[in-house]
């Protein structure tokens, strides 16, 4: 006995299927970071399943039809919004990596981004997205309710090949609401275990020898946030961003070669607080972290945080738990400049110490990271270095934006070297950003995405500054500015610095050691020659568009 389908009293069921499950394919072929090829098994995919649920809704009765749908709309409308919104915005597809940094996103951020970026009509669009299916929902009605013993075999088939699309990965992954989810998962699984990990390591034996004569009484590692070195003065940026730095020059070693190897916050720390790299990325559990080493070799350790610390959500705060001592001041909401006397009184004990400071630095949204009296640049009084007359007067104004907060950037690291040059002591700097930031540089994007990768998000700047007595002590360090370096390896570099010992420490990967060894440098899954080529390709076609419409002329 055959299913009468009646496709055309149940139109309203295929256009609801269509609607939810085959835009985000479609849309797909536009993307920019995504064959058109890989494209087309998703499409089949999405059809394959809108024919499966569509024949096994004709066993279910109006109102349980309606729930279904329901249920199907709540389970596909965020993946959807998320992946729809930034397709038609920025033309890519956002991939694993970058879903996940999503997930991990703290309140305060999604607050920010909602307040200033949602508007009206985007606000409109969303609602429209949600509202049209809703509706289709409300008129569907299923005339006939074939019985499922009357159709086991239709009925079986149907189930199994739903299970084969919810559950078996190499298809799940073609059905974008299911990946989403099965994404979700696999971080959610992988972050409690490596919590377990990291918490059971705490009780495992470890020997971490410190030589104390190579030791600095006072070591501070200063995390920046979405700085780029390419608006910098103290990298030949065209503006003075940089006033105060230039003027400290000859007592700082500005390194001109360091990238970061990842272009979101997440999993860069993961990185540069533990082993963990490219090729080890189980380094993370299996071999202690930042604070872990410096503990065990009878260092104070201290967080001095303008980003939020205790929240769970975030893959690395097992990572940071592990201070002696956390200060978290997100919660003033203020910009940088609320550390530095947390950072001053953390600084008047005597005991060997790891000052570890997070920065707010150049977040989006850059006008929030500054207090007024830095807002100084102005593109209507000082042009900027390049002519950018294809820029809408809006993108100017975030430029300028981004400079005052570069501009404030350099005011907090040089007050950071004024307190610590009140004592006189052993002491170093290390400063670098956990990644950069386009800034309509050469395209009109800002901000910063592994899908629309450029150098400007991955190339940062990287300074060192060390105290006169501690620059006696340890004539073993080399400063070559022009050593090429990811900070993937920053552990091994502090360890260094700091006088450490352990069983696993290469010398090789130290950006301070006479045996330092340059390494393939990687960016993601890219090689740092992948993404500096890339990017050219992307200025070529940038430039020659312009050209073509007459900007260029």
């Amino acid at each position: 006995m055959k299913i009468n389908l009646r496709i055309r009293e149940r139109k309203l069921q295929l256009l609801f299927l269509v609607y939810i499950v085959l835009p985000v394919p479609t849309i797909s072929l536009i993307a920019q970071n995504i064959p058109a090829g890989a494209v087309i098994p998703d499409l089949f995919a999405g059809i394959g399943l809108s024919a499966v649920i569509f024949i096994l809704t004709t066993f279910m009765t109006t109102k349980g039809l309606r729930i279904f749908y329901f249920a199907l709309l709540a389970a596909a409308l965020i993946p959807g919004a998320v992946l729809l919104g930034y397709l038609l915005f920025a033309k890519v597809l956002l991939l694993e990596d970058t879903l996940m940094t999503l997930f991990e996103t703290n309140t305060g951020e999604s607050k920010e981004f909602i307040v200033h970026y949602m508007n009206p009509w985007i606000t409109l669009g969303v609602a429209l997205y949600a509202l049209v299916p809703a509706v289709f929902i409300l008129k569907m009605k299923n005339l006939t309710c074939p019985r499922i013993r009357e159709h086991r075999k239709t009925f079986t088939a149907c189930i199994l090949l739903l299970f084969l699309f919810l559950a078996v990965e190499p298809v799940a992954q073609r059905i974008y609401f299911v990946d989403f989810y099965r994404i979700f998962a696999d971080y959610k699984i992988r972050t409690v275990m490596e919590e377990k990990a990291i918490k059971s390591r705490q009780k495992q034996p470890f020997e971490v020898v410190l030589s104390e004569d190579m030791a600095p009484q006072t070591l501070v590692v200063v995390i920046g946030e979405s700085l780029t070195r390419h608006h910098m003065s103290l990298y030949g940026y065209g503006r003075d961003t940089n006033p105060l730095l230039t003027a400290r020059k000859p007592s700082l070693s500005v390194y001109r070669d360091v990238i970061s190897p990842h272009v979101h916050t997440i999993p860069v720390l993961r990185d540069i607080l533990t082993f963990a790299d490219e090729t080890h990325p189980e380094y993370l559990t299996t071999r202690p972290s930042l604070f872990e080493l410096f503990n065990r070799a009878g260092y104070e350790t201290c967080l001095i945080s303008n980003q939020p610390v205790g929240e769970s959500s975030s893959s690395y705060e097992p990572l940071l738990q592990l201070a002696n001592r956390a200060t978290d001041l997100s919660v003033t909401n203020e910009p940088d400049g609320v550390l530095l006397k947390t950072l001053e009184q953390a600084l008047k004990s005597d005991r060997r110490k790891l000052i570890v400071i997070h920065l707010m630095g150049s977040h989006t949204v850059y006008k929030f990271r500054y207090p007024p009296s830095f807002n100084r640049f102005n593109h209507l009084e000082q042009p900027l270095p390049e002519q950018k007359d294809r820029l809408t007067e809006n993108a100017l104004e975030i430029v300028d934006q981004y400079d005052n907060s570069v501009l404030y950037n350099d005011f907090i690291i040089a007050s950071i070297l004024e307190l610590m040059e009140r004592k006189d002591e052993p002491s170093a700097m290390v400063y670098f950003s956990d990644h950069g930031e386009e800034v309509f540089d050469f395209r009109n994007f800002t901000g910063h995405a592994f899908e629309k990768i450029s150098t400007c998000m991955c190339e940062v700047p990287f300074i060192v500054w060390t105290s006169d007595r501690f620059g006696r002590k340890r004539k073993d360090l080399v400063y070559d500015e022009a050593r090429p370096f990811s900070t993937t390896d920053a552990l091994h570099s502090l360890a260094h610095m700091a006088g450490l010992n352990f069983e696993g420490y290469d010398a090789s990967r130290s950006l301070f050691s006479p045996h330092f060894v340059p390494r393939k440098r990687n960016v993601g899954d890219l090689t740092y020659d992948c993404v500096k080529i890339r990017t050219a390709e992307e200025k070529k076609k940038e430039s020659a568009g312009r050209v073509l419409s007459g900007q260029g002329l």
